[in-house]
């Protein structure tokens, strides 16, 4: 094991000083609650999580060398517990156990949640730490060498401070259907013209812009359509397309700011914002309007499965979801499918950035936190245990480092074919249509870190029910009886809205 300890050893003689921003004292309730809790074993650091067991290979890499190191030193292990199956019901199966007093080290999850965790009643009343102490104290953590967005994710709270670390992220990408596409009269009718003010080529969706991809969708959906079930576009998530295209239009969303409804810009002074009424408008006619014939677009809210199945059985052409997710859109060999950025409006290129990071709770044993912040700062993080990490869930590593690193570049070259000495050949001239989708996505999501085109939103005690809410507009517009498709959609909003600060 090359795994030095000397930063826990250093960090333990700073006594008080691990506990960050913790004020609690005494045996009865966690932070800010008053209720007994449950400590886990000494020397046990637990991480909940919601990993699947095929997916834990590399992670359990990283937890045996970390186990490996402190075995013959101070005796600190960590033991990883698969809680729940998805982030949001691990949301709710950690409320439910430190409802019951149960506290874990470490856990998985996303900002939202974590906001919930350090709470509204004053950072000394957080139940999870202020990282600050421990980074300042690190001298081996380098928070320079962090992907810039991943890490000013976690300090992007309700409280000034870095609440949470990144484990590794993911953004959305769109595939296609080669085989299907190319085999479309719109394709060979079309494919050399140019499209729009962007300079959209017809047969290179990797050039596209929105209005492109809305126009070729309804071309596709007027030829295809009367194929059972056939969608030209689908859209896994209802909330990141919303949150996408408002951040691509300047719509505001929400702010920190404030209280109660002043969080919630799209809805500022009782009324829906215009804009989002105008998109939300288009976005129903796409996915409601006539038959299902028509229905150029379909998302997981409107159709009511995710659009990577319709994908994989031929009946979506274009999909876009996370990169995450890669595996549920690779054919495996049935059909060439690509990869591109997601077409964006008015080529504004802004995407959701995803994928989890990691908080640290309030044990109340300072040496076990100082070892499990070990855990991350020198293991998890690790440019080349984080990549390996990543890589084997489709996400990218955390830090710059990790993408010069022997395991990512080895990985991404089965993603790419030789460019033939092509001057400025770009990943979309060299995407291997016959390599796994995993080892193709980190090529992509590249240019999208090298660009600065992640965006992500602020956290707030609510911003959780915001993302909740902004992706039922199309539901609630389709379960409104207003005669109008304008009525129906500023019914909508106005119920999102609600919604958010009942």
């Amino acid at each position: 094991m090359k795994k030095a300890v000397s930063f826990l050893t250093a960090i333990l003689t700073l006594g008080a000083l691990a506990s960050c921003a913790q004020t609690s004292t005494g045996t009865g309730g966690t932070s800010g609650s008053g209720g007994s809790y449950t400590p886990s074993g000494p020397k046990e650091i637990t991480f909940w999580h919601c990993i699947g067991h095929d997916k834990m290979n590399s992670l359990q890499r990283v937890i045996d060398e970390f186990n490996e190191a402190h075995a013959s030193t101070d005796g600190y292990y960590v033991t990883a517990e698969k809680i729940a199956g998805d982030y949001d019901a691990l949301h709710d199966a950690i409320k439910t156990r430190l409802n019951a007093g149960r506290i874990p080290s470490i856990t998985m999850g996303y900002p939202d949640s974590f906001a919930e965790y350090l709470g509204d009643q004053g950072e000394d009343r957080s139940m999870i730490l202020n990282l600050d102490t421990f980074i300042e104290n690190d001298a081996n953590f380098h928070p320079e060498t962090m992907v810039p967005e991943y890490y000013a994710e976690g300090q992007s709270y309700q409280y000034d401070g870095t609440w949470s670390v990144p484990l590794y992220k993911s953004t959305e990408v769109m595939y296609y259907n080669v085989d299907l596409f190319q085999s479309t009269n719109f394709y060979r009718q079309h494919k050399d013209e140019t499209y729009g003010s962007y300079g959209a080529i017809l047969g290179q969706p990797k050039t596209w812009d929105w209005d492109t991809l809305i126009y070729a969708a309804g071309e596709i959906q007027a030829e295809l359509g009367n194929q059972a079930d056939f969608h030209a576009v689908g859209y896994d998530s209802d909330a990141n397309l919303f949150i996408s295209q408002m951040a691509q239009r300047n719509i505001p969303y929400t702010t920190a700011e404030g209280e109660g409804s002043a969080h919630y810009l799209f809805y500022a002074g009782g009324q829906p914002n215009e804009q989002l009424v105008d998109l939300a408008c288009d976005l129903y006619e796409l996915t409601s309007s006539g038959t299902s014939q028509d229905q150029a677009m379909v998302t997981q809210g409107t159709y009511g499965s995710y659009a990577s199945d319709l994908f994989l059985q031929q009946k979506v052409m274009f999909t876009i979801g996370s990169t995450g997710g890669s595996v549920y859109n690779d054919p495996n060999g049935k059909f060439q499918a690509a990869l591109v950025p997601v077409p964006s409006y008015q080529n504004n290129h802004k995407y959701i950035m995803q994928g989890p990071s990691l908080c640290f709770f309030d044990t109340r044993d300072p040496a076990k936190e100082a070892a499990a912040w070990e855990f991350y700062s020198q293991f998890v993080s690790d440019p080349e245990l984080n990549a390996g990490v990543a890589l084997e869930n489709s996400y990218d590593p955390v830090r710059s480092s990790s993408y010069d690193s022997q395991t990512y570049q080895a990985w991404c070259a089965m993603g790419l074919v030789e460019d033939n000495g092509k001057p400025g050949a770009s990943y979309s001239d060299n995407d291997n249509l016959d390599a796994a989708m995993a080892n193709r996505i980190p090529n992509l999501t590249s240019i999208y870190a090298e660009n600065e085109w992640y965006i992500t939103s602020d956290v707030f005690m609510g911003s959780g029910t915001a993302r909740e809410e902004i992706g039922m507009i199309l539901t609630y517009a389709r379960e409104s009886s207003a005669s109008t498709t304008e009525a129906r959609i500023r019914e909508a909003i106005r119920r999102a809205a609600e919604n958010c600060v009942l």
